[in-house]
């Protein structure tokens, strides 16, 4: 027995929740500064694409003109999408190409680089932006794409030269448009970069903090691992305190159970003793038959099934009885109805098989004062008499039947439904039926209770069940009847093989003569 501290592994995982934590709001703070970013730029971009518009239609220049404002209505509508729908990467992906593409297919559309000087220089501002919320590769995407547009540009000037619109070759509107994108971009940049200095600052804040929060953590942890390793000490130390006095206390509660197991199972057998004192001996059985068996298997020491047999110059009387439960109750039931045969058939003398039954019933709900009490218990029997002087059988049964074999055919003959005893409020008892016919040496008979045939076991653990029993009985009729016992305990045990024993077995086997 010992007692295990988990105080470290708490504070453990407090500090890798705070690791994952730091790292979460890491990526949370980046990716908002990238979508605030992207935001900003699309809305100057926007903006820009507005001013271009409107100066193209203020100079008359219409075809220009819808170029810029295409861009625009396209950056509202992409900005909508990017905001409330899922493929945010494909709307910044088609926002940052056409922020790049759009200076240089404007530039040519009005003549090349001679006409407005620096429009192009809004592609080099788009590009620049992309810093602000792309990461990694995908920069060098970009440039490569404001290159490629770059060399194409280079490549066509000299041959567009041609269609500058005339409003554009006249100097002072094309200084008037130099000095606006100028302006505009220098401006822009001045704020941009204003802005992602701040946000930079207001991020590196917010790590610093965190990772101070985190250095506070490790600080309580180590301080918390130092104190916990003093107590882990003192705790081994109770500990093995604890596992000698645990140690101590299962040596005296094992030798008081072994004690108590002892004095029981002394008790129980001093009850089997006595039990058999109340029991016919089975080596008996063999001088009131002609040949016969017992098999007589309690599950517990004592049983809940009894045999009872008695002889007198011109009666025999032989009974197979199954008492509700098992163990030291059963044996208690079983006492009661030994007892009570012993009184009706010896005492009083009835050799009346139905009567016997009905005496017995009678016997059992008095004895157990059933009428007043809720007491249910009763017994199941096979009880026969046979008469030697006119060579006659009778039988009656509580539920259990007999069997008995005549001219190589097995006659079985049930029990009444109702046992013995178990009394019930709103049921009258019925008188127990008599069945009588002749016998002859040749005849064998069986009775059994429902142990057997009830026992589970076999390949596919299941009850050996009665039609099973009643062949296995049939099948071995012309051995003789201690052949026919040791064949009867070889199959119980083949059959059971590991499993317990499910209820109190017992099969009487005989002929008369």
């Amino acid at each position: 027995m010992s007692i295990k501290l988990e105080i470290p592994l708490i504070n453990y995982s407090l500090f890798q929740s705070i690791k994952k934590r730091i790292s979460e709001l890491f990526e949370e703070v980046t990716q908002r500064e990238s979508d605030r970013n992207f935001l900003l730029f699309s809305i100057l971009m926007t903006f820009g694409g507005t001013t271009w518009s409107g100066l193209s239609f203020y100079f008359d220049l219409q075809t220009a003109g819808y170029i810029p404002l295409g861009y625009v209505i396209f950056s509202i509508f992409n900005l909508y999408f990017w905001a409330t729908k899922d493929f945010k990467r494909s709307c910044k992906a088609l926002q940052t190409f056409l922020s790049i593409l759009l200076p240089f297919v404007f530039q040519i559309i009005l003549g090349g680089t001679r006409s407005t000087g620096v429009v192009m220089i809004w592609s080099l501002f788009a590009l620049t932006s992309t810093l602000a919320f792309y990461r990694g590769k995908s920069l060098y995407y970009w440039l490569c794409i404001f290159v490629f547009l770059m060399g194409i540009v280079i490549l066509i000037d000299h041959d567009i030269e041609h269609i500058t619109p005339k409003s554009l070759k006249n100097y002072h509107v094309f200084n008037m448009l130099l000095m606006i994108n100028f302006s505009m971009i220098s401006t822009m940049l001045f704020f941009l970069s204003k802005f992602f200095v701040d946000q930079q600052l207001r991020t590196l804040n917010e790590l610093v903090e965190t990772n101070g929060q985190l250095i506070s953590a490790e600080e309580e942890v180590r301080q918390n691992a130092e104190e916990i390793s003093v107590m882990n000490d003192m705790l081994k130390e109770s500990n093995k305190k604890l596992e000698d006095a645990y140690i101590e206390l299962e040596k005296k509660k094992n030798v008081q159970i072994e004690s108590m197991n002892h004095a029981i199972l002394e008790s129980i057998n001093y009850a089997k003793q006595i039990q058999r004192c109340f029991l016919p001996s089975i080596h008996r059985f063999s001088e009131i038959v002609k040949d016969g068996f017992i098999f007589f298997k309690p599950r517990d020491i004592v049983s809940g099934d009894f045999y009872w047999f008695y002889k007198q110059e011109q009666y025999t009387v032989i009974a197979a009885v199954d008492c509700t439960g098992h163990g030291v109750p059963g044996a208690f039931m079983s006492l009661l109805g030994s007892e009570a045969l012993t009184n009706i058939v010896i005492n009083k003398q009835v050799f009346d098989s139905a009567e016997i039954l009905n005496q017995l019933d009678l016997t059992i709900r008095k004895k157990l004062k059933q009428e007043t009490t809720s007491n249910k218990d009763g017994m199941d029997l096979a009880l026969t008499v046979f008469d030697s002087y006119n060579k006659t059988c009778s039988f009656s049964g509580a539920k259990n039947p007999l069997l008995y074999t005549d001219n190589e055919e097995l006659v079985c003959i049930k029990g009444d439904r109702q046992p013995i005893g178990m009394f019930h409020p709103d049921q009258l008892p019925v008188p127990f039926t008599k069945h009588e016919f002749s016998y002859h040496e040749n005849m064998r008979f069986y009775m059994y209770s429902d142990g057997f045939q009830d026992q589970f076991g076999g390949e596919r653990l299941k009850k050996f069940m009665p039609k099973r029993l009643k062949n296995t009985l049939f099948e071995n009729r012309n051995m003789e009847m201690k052949m026919q016992l040791s064949t009867l305990e070889n199959t119980f045990s083949t059959w059971k093989k590991s499993e317990e024993q499910t209820d109190d077995v017992l099969v009487m086997g005989f002929t008369m003569e």
